[in-house]
């Protein structure tokens, strides 16, 4: 026969397609006719940059372009110029089922890249960077939570999870002109740009979110073409959007992911305006998970007092939000310049490097890395670059051990300044924003069929009513009730015990 089982249905967000793409950057970078001979190379990046992702059916599309730029001395000033060059890619790819409301997370990182002049206008690239993509979807899965039967004895265990009751995202652009005050020189031509984003409130109602965030804009431009004068301007500049997210209760918790996807600044000249105006445009994916935290009593184990009883179980990992992480980092590094003395320093700014999250000793340890680079000037006005890698690393919040953790977490610099110390050294502070969720994951090893045959029973007629056994301290009562098909209730009753694990080794009385 057939065990009536009663089960309920958990909605977590679930990884349905992971994968990783690399793409390479082959090229030879002319320069253009304005821009002056090459004389020295001072750094060159690549920067891959998403334009555009969708899932249509079960199709995945992710296009986007890969920007190579040059940063370095001209020949005929001996100051700064840049100049860049875009290549396009795109990734494909059929995911295993067409997803309810596909959430595509990306993760662009560069694996290697080397620059080599081959004349003073001509360059070889040779590089290659990394594209991973996870789609996020529902994930439905049954549990049992009860077990109709009057012989049924059930082992269940208290389970707190989030339940995710709607996922959402929206892609869409920013632009604004970056106007400058009288007192500041105008933008003739940009040599960096960094564009960041932060989430400043999100807020559900009547079935629609509203985003509020911030883009930190920094730029790196030259204010002289003739002399190379370099200036530095930051912007903060607030933007909002409306997501609608239907079906979710509006005392859920909110996670919130906010990605600059890609940026440029374009310089428009504009009738009425002696100088260039600089324009930026960046396109912005905004994620929201809608969670609330559930409590469930799951069966995991059971048998029959009456019957040989056979039972099927299935594992389900279910994730609890634990933390929502929003926490400033400040920390202080030397940068030495090894082959220059430092008269001046140009800019210094962040790159953003990889942050994970792990259960280390009982604690959630966030470790991270970022590089500080340092554009300066020597002693005789000669423009010099540096750059350190540096690691950082925090406990978060206390977990059990051996715990598993899910995470996705974020580290942006917030702010960069820094001081000179000597001809040789400079000190850098950097605040830096750790934003993420950090999730529990449990796995559950749960009931999800039981049958037992009538025929079979399994104790035979007999004409006691209690048997006696000799347990070990440590043992379980449920384990020496099941052995002897006994109920572990009563097993407790006739023993006056109120713990499930014995304290002593004693003699057990089993009603049979």
């Amino acid at each position: 026969m057939n065990y009536a089982v009663k089960t309920d249905r958990l909605t977590t967000a679930g990884v349905i397609y992971s994968d990783s793409s690399e793409k390479t950057v082959d090229a030879d970078l002319s320069l253009p006719d304005y821009c002056p001979d090459i004389r020295k190379i001072l750094k060159c990046t690549l920067d891959p940059q998403i334009e555009r992702k969708s899932v249509s059916g079960d199709r995945l599309v992710i296009s986007g372009s890969s920007t190579v730029r040059v940063i370095y001395i001209d020949a005929i000033k001996n100051a700064v110029r840049c100049t860049e060059q875009c290549y396009p890619f795109e990734i494909s790819a059929s995911l295993p089922v067409a997803p309810q409301s596909a959430v595509i997370s990306t993760e662009t990182r560069v694996s290697y890249l080397n620059c080599r002049a081959l004349s003073p206008r001509r360059l070889n690239i040779h590089g290659a960077f990394t594209v991973g993509v996870k789609v996020i979807d529902k994930t439905d899965s049954r549990v049992c939570t009860h077990i109709k039967g009057n012989d049924i004895e059930q082992r269940k265990v208290p389970v707190e999870y989030s339940q995710l009751n709607a996922l959402v995202w929206q892609q869409f652009s920013v632009t604004e002109v970056l106007e400058t005050d009288r007192s500041t020189p105008a933008v003739q031509s940009v040599i960096r740009c960094d564009v960041r984003a932060f989430t400043k409130d999100c807020k559900l109602s009547s079935g629609k979110i509203s985003y509020k965030g911030e883009l930190s804009v920094k730029l790196l431009y030259l204010s002289d073409l003739d002399t190379g004068k370099t200036e530095t301007l930051e912007y903060n500049i607030p933007f909002s959007q409306v997501i609608g997210m239907q079906n979710t209760a509006e005392d859920g918790e909110l996670a919130v992911r906010a990605e600059v996807m890609n940026s440029s600044v374009i310089l428009k000249t504009e009738i009425g305006f002696d100088d260039p105006l600089p324009v930026l445009s960046a396109g912005i994916c905004v994620t929201v998970f809608s969670l609330s935290k559930r409590n469930e009593d799951i069966v995991t184990d059971c048998y029959s007092t009456s019957y040989k009883a056979k039972a099927v179980s299935a594992k389900t990992t279910v994730p609890l939000l634990i933390s929502s992480l929003n926490e400033s980092i400040v920390e202080r590094s030397n940068v030495e310049f090894v082959d220059s003395s430092v008269s001046g320093v140009i800019d210094v700014w962040c790159e953003k490097g990889a942050a994970v999250c792990d259960c280390v000793n009982g604690k959630a340890l966030l470790r991270g890395k970022y590089t500080i680079c340092v554009l300066a000037s020597d002693p005789e006005g000669e423009v010099v670059y540096t750059e350190r890698t540096m690691e950082y690393s925090r406990d978060l919040r206390a977990v059990e051990n051996g715990v598993k953790l899910d995470t996705f977490v974020s580290g942006e610099a917030v702010s960069v300044s820094f001081r000179i110390v000597s001809e040789k050294r400079i000190e850098v502070r950097t605040e830096l924003l750790v934003t993420g969720e950090l999730y529990e994951l449990k796995t559950i090893n749960g009931i999800t069929e039981v049958t037992a045959d009538e025929n079979d029973r399994t104790v035979p007629g007999t004409d006691c009513s209690l048997i006696m056994c000799y347990a070990k301290k440590g043992e379980d009562i449920w384990d020496i009730a099941r052995e002897h098909s006994a109920s572990a209730e009563r097993v407790r009753m006739e023993n006056d015990l109120s713990e499930d694990i014995l304290q002593n080794d004693m003699m057990i009385l089993l009603p049979v």
